[in-house]
């Protein structure tokens, strides 16, 4: 009887041991889960071929972006690709009712921020009502500023300055198509 209640107690604290890093990689696990870029974007961008143009990138984090963009009432997904060909990375958005594809960099030219996003160093969800955009003339000086109203999510877009992010642009939905909408100097 000694013998079976030692090794119960063996069995119990073995147990307890264990208990803890079983509790963290199964949260883990199921963060992870929540953290992938959602089924239907995978589905659509392997069957629309994209795969074989751009490879998806993780060096920005998060890896992707999830809001309504365009106001329909469905998600929609971004995420942060590379041109196979040419090495350039971007971003690449795509609608979730349609999935219609909108690519800006990563090859494809967008606003001032050419067909070469490297300088993106941050991205998120821009959720403010306002953009306070930044005018400039053709030789690149400040002309002035205007306030455009916002309807919906857009993505902000962040370099670094020093050691502190700085907005560069929001990629925004007017209606019709997605525009640039300069930020800072």
């Amino acid at each position: 009887m000694v013998e079976v209640t030692v090794l119960s107690n063996a069995f119990s604290r073995n147990m307890k041991s264990l208990a803890l890093p079983i509790l963290i990689l199964t949260s883990f696990h199921l963060y992870a889960q929540q953290a992938a870029i959602p089924h239907w974007f995978i589905a659509t961008f392997t069957k629309q071929y994209l795969n074989q143009k751009y490879e998806l990138s993780r060096y920005l984090k998060p890896t992707f972006l999830e809001a309504d963009f365009n106001g329909d009432g469905i998600k929609d997904v971004a995420t942060v690709v590379t041109e196979k060909k040419t090495h350039k990375p971007g971003i690449l958005l795509m609608h979730g009712n349609t999935n219609q594809q909108f690519v800006f960099g990563a090859g494809s030219k967008f606003g001032p921020g050419s067909d070469n996003f490297k300088w993106l160093k941050r991205w998120r969800l821009y959720h403010g009502k306002v953009v306070h955009e930044t005018i400039l003339n053709q030789d690149g000086d400040i002309k002035g500023s205007r306030t455009i109203k916002l309807k919906t999510p857009g993505i902000e877009m962040l370099t670094m300055e020093d050691i502190e992010p700085s907005p560069v642009a929001v990629i925004y939905w007017n209606g019709k198509k997605y525009i640039w909408i300069h930020e800072g100097e």
